[in-house]
Order: structure tokens, then sequence, then C-alpha cells
């Protein structure tokens, strides 16, 4: 079988996060610090990655919330973090600092503590710990409960207990769970959770990890450590181990934790679905719309000049890339939104779809230079008229799709646009109604739109309640290596096709 370009094999680090020593900004307490990320790689635009949570009254931090991010080892990966104290005006900025991840990966057992600056003075130190993960088939589902816990508040009231899961990395413990809290109770019962054993135990069953009980007090200040132990998936699962004295930190028993309702589950990705013998359907859509400019003038994205085309090196690329998909290289190529003269193919009206080919029945053609060569044979043969209107081809992708739902086929397919899109609402529905299908639609953006059509329709999606599959994605088109732009384009595909077949 033809090697696919696969996602699944990326190697993933999740990164962990403390801060020690920070300065104090408060009068009368102690700042509450967060922390922001932002990520780039070198020569292009920062991007944010998202914040921690606040960590109340707490100049030594230890934050819950970890990122997962891509590991690129030939490409430079600046990371920023900047953590800042939340108070009732807002925030105040508390300092800075900045490292490559292969820095932090060379470092001994992938930990670094780096100066944080506030205003070019020392502010303590943030200390960053990174864990390569990958992809896992296998997790666990499990419920925990207590019995005897001890309690924590005196005689005027009782523990609110919850429990936190670690990973043993290279000598690091590193927080990966926590459960909510239940109040005023020595013999809780914690909701049922589902945990991957690559984040559980880097998929080692005989790997330990640690789990503790704490006793939470107001606001999550200053919990209490109840007691812990140790314990593995082969213990729990082989060994049937149901049961697991907590012991305090100077020895004792202060409870007990048991595991209820343990089952193993096997989640098949998408590395087994292409052995399963998926294929791929391959859809290009291009969109010859007024918006892109009339191709006799130099500026126009669909120039004649060769050198101005800005079309032409996009279409070609996006096709070199998806290709590895169809072990045929076949493409089905359509124009959307122009008045077609193709040598078999001519109308005097604007039609929202047509196939570059000139025939309906045979709209494909074979390898990424063909559907290069195609674009520049016809771009004269078509005359720019209208606007762009993207219904009749998303109507036309789900029909695809819907008579391959339940085969062993899967339909990929491209949109190659400007932003300016006139029926975005009739798009926008569309997707959300085609969500269960199989196939994945990629947004690929030309020219100097901000795309805010497109970014609204992908959190419309994202907000849906119930909550519905996602299988569109958006990505600006940049001049970068064909590297690159696999990684940007293909990145979503084999979650969408897991998510698909779930």
């Amino acid at each position: 079988m033809q090697q696919i370009y696969n996602p699944d094999e990326r190697m993933n680090i999740e990164l962990f996060l403390a801060a020690r020593e920070l300065p104090n900004l408060e009068f009368l307490s102690k700042s509450d610090p967060y922390l922001e990320l932002y990520y780039s790689l070198q020569g292009e635009p920062e991007i944010s990655l998202g914040k921690t949570e606040t960590a109340e009254c707490n100049l030594d931090p230890n934050w819950e919330k970890s990122f997962i991010i891509e590991y690129l080892p030939n490409l430079i990966q600046i990371l920023r973090f900047q953590i800042f104290d939340e108070n009732r005006m807002g925030r105040e900025f508390m300092g800075e600092a900045q490292i490559t991840i292969k820095d932090i990966l060379q470092s001994k057992n992938s930990l670094i503590s780096l100066q944080i600056k506030r205003f070019d003075k020392n502010a303590g130190q943030l200390l960053c710990k990174a864990v390569l993960m990958k992809q896992s088939n296998h997790f666990v589902q499990w419920q925990f409960s207590g019995s005897n816990i001890k309690n924590m508040d005196g005689i005027f009231g009782k523990s609110d207990p919850f429990l936190k899961f670690y990973l043993y990395s290279d000598n690091v413990w590193c927080q990966i769970h926590q459960t909510e809290y239940i109040k005023d109770d020595l013999n809780p019962t914690w909701k049922e959770f589902e945990i991957s054993l690559q984040r559980l135990c880097l998929n080692d069953e005989n790997k330990k990890f640690k789990i503790e009980c704490l006793d939470r007090h107001e606001k999550g200040k200053n919990n209490q450590l109840i007691g812990s132990f140790e314990t593995t998936i082969d213990e729990i699962f082989n060994k049937n181990k149901e049961e697991f004295s907590l012991v305090q930190p100077k020895g004792g028993q202060v409870g007990t934790i048991r595991i209820k309702n343990k089952k193993r589950i096997y989640r098949a990705n998408f590395d087994d679905y292409i052995k399963q013998g998926t294929t791929f359907n391959l859809i290009i859509g291009i969109d010859y719309s007024t918006h892109n400019g009339v191709p006799s003038f130099p500026d126009s994205l669909h120039s004649y000049i060769d050198n101005n085309n800005k079309y032409g090196k996009v279409i070609s690329d996006v096709a070199q890339v998806l290709e590895k998909y169809n072990q045929k290289k076949l493409f089905a190529i359509y124009g959307i939104g122009a008045e077609p003269h193709l040598t078999n193919y001519t109308l005097n009206t604007y039609q929202t779809l047509f196939p570059l080919t000139g025939d309906f029945q045979k709209p494909q053609v074979e390898g990424y230079q063909e559907v290069a060569n195609l674009y520049k044979n016809t771009l004269k043969q078509i005359v720019v008229k209208g606007d762009f209107q993207i219904e009749d081809y998303i109507n036309y992708i789900q029909t695809i799709a819907e008579a391959n739902a339940g085969k062993l086929i899967y339909t990929i397919c491209v949109i190659i646009a400007q932003g300016k899109i006139t029926d975005a609402q009739i798009f926008q529905d569309l997707l959300i109604k085609g969500s269960k299908l199989p196939y994945s639609l990629i947004f690929v953006g030309m020219g100097k739109n901000d795309f805010t059509e497109v970014k609204r329709i992908i959190d419309k999606i994202n907000n849906q309640q119930p909550p519905i599959r996602n299988n569109f994605t958006f990505y600006e088109y940049k001049e970068q290596t064909i590297q690159m732009l696999s990684k940007h384009l293909l990145n979503d595909i084999p979650q969408h096709l897991v998510s698909y077949k779930q």
C-alpha cells in the first residue's frame, strides 16, 4: 500500500508548568498568577496557545493546565510565557520568559528552570517539564470511591475530598487529571471518567502512577494533602486489585480508595482504518468569482501572467500534498462561480459548479502535475463572472459522501478561494447538516481577505449544543515547504475520519 502521511505518527509534547518565588504585587494578600503561552516558528507570526487557570494567593503555583504541542525536530519552535496577576481591576504583568522546545527536550529529564524577567529585573523561576507523547488506542474507564477518609476540618466540618492523578516521567511527577471535589463527605464517590494509557503511564502497564487525595479549602486555596498511593495498570487489571490504602506523608493509613466499574477500551485510530482498506476520493474546487480580480490584470489572483498568478502555485502545492491519499493519484477538479467556455463544455451563463475537464462523467485527472496543467490550460477559456456561491459545490460533495456512507470510501475535498462568500449562512447550515457524513472539507484561503466569515462558521460549528462532529478545516495559504504545507493541510484529517467511524 502506498505510504500515506499520517499525523497520528507525529511527535507531541505535553508541557507542564510551575513557577517559584514570583513577586507579590498585592498589599493585603498574595498575588493570583496565571500564565499565557505563545508559540511561533522562527520567521512566522506568533499565535496564542491559551492560558492556565488562576492559582489564587500563590507565589509558587503548580498550574494544572498543561499544553500539547507538536514537536518538529527540524524547525525552531519558540515558546514565550507571560505571567499575570489577576485582580479586581483586571490583571497586572508579573513577568515573562522564552525558550525553544528543543532546548527543553535537550535539558536533563526534559526539565528546565527559566529566569522570569519583569521589566529587566529577576522575578522568580519558571519550571518547564516536557513529556513526549504518542497517540494511544488504549483507554481505561473507571470510577473511584473513598471510605473513612480522614477529616481534616476539625469538629465543625468535614473534608471536601478530591483526587489528583500523576504520571511519573524522568523522575518528575506530572499532574494529568483531577476529579471534582465532594463537599463534606468522608465516604465520597467521584464521577466516572476515561483516560488514555499513554497519558496515564506512557502505555507501560507496569509503570507506576500516583493518586493523591486532597481536602479542598475555600476557593481552592491551600488545599491540604490527606494521603496518597501508587499503583499500576497491571496491578489493577491483571491482578484485579481494587482497594488501596491512603497513606499520609509521614506514614499511617488515612482512608481507603476503591475502584468501581473499571473497564478497558480499545479505540481504532487512523492507521487501523487504513489497514482495514479505507480509500479516499480527492476533490478540488476552485473559486473563479470576480472577487479574485480580472485575469487580464496583473494583480488578479488568476492573472494570465504566470509569475503573478497565485492560484496556479497553490493548486499545484495542494494537489501534491493530497495525492498521497489516493493510490491512483486521481483528482476531480471543479470550477465555482464563472462562465465556462471549455472545448467540450460551453455555456453563456454564470455557473456555480462545472468540471474543469468539461465532462461531469469524467471530472478526474491523474497526478498533481496534470491538475496544475488543467488549471493553466483552461484559464483563458473561463470568463470570470459573479459572486462566490458555494452551495452547489457542498451539495455535490455531500451527495457523493452520502452515497459512500457505510462503505470503506472517505472523501477529502478542498476549496481554494478568497474569503468573500455570498451564501455564507447556507454554507454554514449545510456543514452542520452534513456533519455525520464521511468527508472532510479543507478551505484554503487566498489573497488578503481576513476570512471573518469562514472563522465565524468554524466557531459556530464548534459551539453547537449538543456538540457535533467538526469535519471542516481552514488554512490561510502561505508560501512554505511541502512538508509544512502537509502538516497544516492534513493535520485534522485523521481525527475527522476517526470521529466519523466512531
